[in-house]
């Protein structure tokens, strides 16, 4: 185990928000937390998954303005990871009630025992650190897989506020939407995150939840319309091309359920796609013709109709309580499914899984006590985020960000060579590589760089018209990866101008007849051969160059 110190960002953050705000005690009674609520809050009132309603009336007089980061998008092709693909780690919120932090232990034990996958746990301090690994260690979780990093938190729901990874052109980065504003901490996470684990970081400048999207494969996504209800700036087709460019997925809406069902809108506690081509969906025995039926039939009907084979689990509303199987969590070869122990619940626990056990039964499903924390709007989906594993095996991957178009350089220029790279082993140095044949053979131009993603070239004087900058990484034991421009580009320099124009071996009438189609003004030299003498023409003293050497043979 291994803690990650860094320096906090989040008094800054925290600062640039309109936090300083106490919610009148007129409110007082609309729930248990809204009495004298001051923002930021924190997690010792075990904050539940939806806004309560002091904070929905503090949002409401304080609309979120601020954009978390320039909104940069990805450059590279974008392929997201559903959750039943292979994880490395499950990343935790180290946050809530005692019952849920021990929720967060029996998940950590099967998690690195099982699931066979690291736990990345964000603590606040020393002292739930010290905490966390006494609780760790009475569950008998593997320590030898467990992570740390120190970063404040206001409450448990990392799959909401946590980050989203993706591949960028084989490289994992961490896209970061927009979190309540009045739990700045939280919406810090990313941030926290990208900085302890080295990866690149993308604004998507949307007000969105990571409950309210599911993976699935062939780039479809899966969300229901709540985050178009929550971007009222923004048409539908706007948000879907946003997750298109951030998440590469086609995004496929859904009816949310009914809010005195679902108080979170989100479609991960009643969907959830499960395995290539299968997916679960709730079932509502004791409802059967209710809103919330209706709505998770007809999805139902929907992805059988797309070949997806369904199946279902029961869900039930007992006490303004929504008691789902769905929200639950795929690691590897592991399922952890909840179970309850209310007394009208508890008779479908056994049903639940054997469900689960029937769709994925080459998987162990272990179900996993979460009573304490259902009354909160969400289960073991809700608090964590997956962290999938690296594309390169034991190697390194790279992206060459810059130069990726088709250009013209000119001899002393600068020009900025940008990559990201990803390991699961620390990158030790980089190399600049050039190719003036387009790929084919390259020469190092910098050697033993340090792995910064930024490297300023300056262009050699060479000449060539398919030019590509190659960047490799090593790490201590040898390995190495590399990627190259995607596109070629060229280099006005100099150019052995000996007058075989059609590259013949041999000066002839042939390479005198290209000279005059190449007649006149030329400034770019890369593009005129025919200009001998470099002087930004092919004109009469080109001419008088290529006469005197005709019939020569340049072998």
């Amino acid at each position: 185990m291994f803690l990650i110190q860094i320096q906090s960002i989040l008094t800054v953050l925290a600062a640039t928000l309109p936090l300083a705000c106490v919610i009148s005690s007129a409110h007082a009674g609309e729930d248990k937390y809204s009495q004298q609520m001051t923002y930021p809050l924190t997690d010792g009132a075990a904050l539940p998954r939806m806004p309560t309603a002091a904070e929905k009336e503090w949002m409401h007089k304080n609309p979120q303005s601020i954009a978390k980061l320039a909104n940069v998008q990805p450059q590279g092709t974008v392929v997201s990871s559903t959750e039943y693909q292979p994880s490395e780690a499950i990343i935790y919120g180290w946050s809530g009630s005692t019952s849920w932090k021990t929720i967060l232990a029996q998940m950590a034990k099967q998690i690195t025992t099982v699931g066979q996958a690291d736990v990345i746990v964000v603590v606040a301090n020393a002292t739930d650190l010290a905490a966390m690994t006494s609780l760790f260690n009475t569950n008998n979780v593997n320590m030898s897989r467990v992570r740390t990093i120190t970063g404040a938190l206001n409450s448990i729901w990392m799959r909401d506020y946590g980050p989203r990874i993706q591949y960028e052109s084989g490289v994992r980065v961490i896209v970061d939407s927009i979190y309540y504003s009045t739990r700045p901490l939280d919406n810090a996470i990313p941030t926290v995150l990208a900085a302890a684990l080295n990866k690149p970081h993308y604004a998507l400048n949307l007000l969105h939840s990571g409950g309210n999207y599911h993976m699935g494969e062939s780039g479809v996504g899966y969300a229901t319309r709540l985050a178009v209800d929550d971007n009222p700036s923004l048409s539908e087709s706007q948000i879907s091309a946003l997750f298109q460019s951030y998440y590469g997925m086609f995004t496929r809406w859904q009816t949310q359920l009914p809010w005195s069902v679902d108080a979170t809108g989100h479609v991960d506690m009643w969907f959830m796609p499960i395995d290539t081509n299968k997916i679960i969906i709730s079932s509502w025995p004791a409802n059967v013709g209710s809103a919330q039926a209706l709505t998770c039939d007809a999805a139902a009907i929907d992805m059988q109709n797309r070949g997806f084979t369904v199946y279902r689990v029961p869900a039930r509303l007992i006490n303004g309580v929504h008691y789902t199987y769905v929200n639950s969590v795929i690691c590897n070869n592991l399922v952890l499914i909840p179970s309850y122990t209310n007394t009208t619940v508890s008779q479908y626990n056994a049903q639940a899984l054997a469900a689960w056990q029937a769709a994925l039964p080459g998987k162990t499903v272990v179900a996993i006590p979460c009573q304490n924390i259902i009354s909160a709007a969400g289960a073991m989906h809700c608090i964590v985020m997956h962290y999938p594993t690296h594309t390169g095996g034991n190697n390194p991957v790279v992206y060459v960000r810059s130069p990726n178009t088709a250009q013209q350089l000119s001899p002393t220029n600068a020009v900025s060579v940008q990559w990201i790279s990803d390991h699961v082993r620390t990158i030790t140095s980089v190399d600049i590589q050039l190719s003036l044949d387009e790929g084919v053979t390259f020469t190092t131009v910098a050697a033993n760089e340090a792995n910064d993603g930024a490297y300023t070239w300056i262009v050699p004087d060479e000449y060539s018209t398919s030019a590509r900058i190659r960047v490799l990484a090593r790490d201590a034991l040898g390995n190495t990866g590399s990627d190259q421009s995607d596109v070629s580009f060229a280099i006005n320099g100099m150019q052995q101008r000996n007058g075989d124009l059609d590259h013949d071996d041999f000066i002839t009438i042939s390479d005198l007849s290209l000279m005059l189609l190449e007649w006149g003004l030329c400034p770019n030299a890369a593009d005129c051969p025919s200009d001998l003498d470099r002087d930004e023409e092919t004109s009469g003293s080109d001419l008088g160059n290529l006469l005197l050497m005709l019939d020569e043979s340049v072998e």
